[in-house]
Parts: C-alpha cells; sequence; structure tokens
C-alpha cells in the first residue's frame, strides 16, 4: 500500500467507525426511552372517606376526572353501605356500592370519574352525606 492510499484509508476507517458508532447509540436511546413510557405506572388519583357513627368525612371533596382509588375508613362497629351517586338533572345515578362488614377497617375501590357532582352516603343513614366534585381540567 502506498502512502497515499494509507493517508486515505485510515480517515475513511474512523469516519465508518464513528458513524456506526452513532446510529447504534441513537438506537439504544430510542429503545430505552420507550421501554421508560412503557414502565410509567397509570396515575391514579386518592379519595378516602370515613365513615363515624353519626357523620361521614369529610364532606366535600374536590377531584380530576379519570380514575380514583377510593378508600372506605370504618370508624364504626357495624356493618356500613357506601353508595357513590353521580347527581343528574332530575335524578342521581348509582356509579358504585362498597359494602364493608363491621370487622373490616378500610376497603379500597377503583372508580372512573368524569366532571360533575357526586354524592356519597351510608345506605342505612341515607340523610348523612357528603359531596364529591369533580371539576373539569
Amino acid at each position: 500500500m502506498s502512502k497515499q492510499q494509507k493517508r486515505v484509508f485510515w480517515p475513511s476507517v474512523v469516519l465508518v467507525v464513528l458513524a456506526v458508532a452513532a446510529i447504534c447509540f441513537a438506537a439504544a436511546r430510542n429503545r430505552s426511552a420507550s421501554a421508560a413510557q412503557r414502565s410509567v405506572p397509570e396515575f391514579k388519583q386518592r379519595i378516602r372517606i370515613w365513615i363515624h357513627g353519626d357523620d361521614v368525612r369529610p364532606k366535600v371533596i374536590h377531584a380530576a376526572p379519570g380514575k380514583a382509588l377510593v378508600t372506605v375508613e370504618n370508624e364504626t362497629a357495624a356493618d356500613v353501605s357506601i353508595q357513590i351517586e353521580r347527581v343528574l338533572l332530575n335524578r342521581t345515578q348509582l356509579i358504585d356500592g362498597v359494602n364493608l362488614p363491621g370487622r373490616s377497617k378500610r376497603l379500597q375501590r377503583e372508580v372512573t370519574l368524569v366532571p360533575g357532582e357526586y354524592v356519597f352516603y351510608d345506605a342505612s343513614r341515607p340523610t348523612i352525606r357528603g359531596r364529591l366534585i369533580v371539576e373539569p381540567r
């Protein structure tokens, strides 16, 4: 190989190696970014309701639309049956019911909320109510 050929050959080899390394790096970065997007857990807001002997707490809850994890805490020794209803123009629509035996302290349930107003109460005492207001984003 002549000196002229060596002068052209080695820079070409270096350029090819750098180009291959850049392509491999970009492909690995795209794979890791898409894997990171897949592993992000879905956001679920948490709502807690406490049932006392003569009251439900809190009286008003503000939430965002989407999935919510509702936790009912039984502060009584009796069985409770929490009803969650969506308030419509002339009626209410049952969204979910949570039955909690007296020996259980808490129960979680996942619900999907849309904008609007909801009420929650113990079925044995429907006059003692709390409100859940889901505000649009």
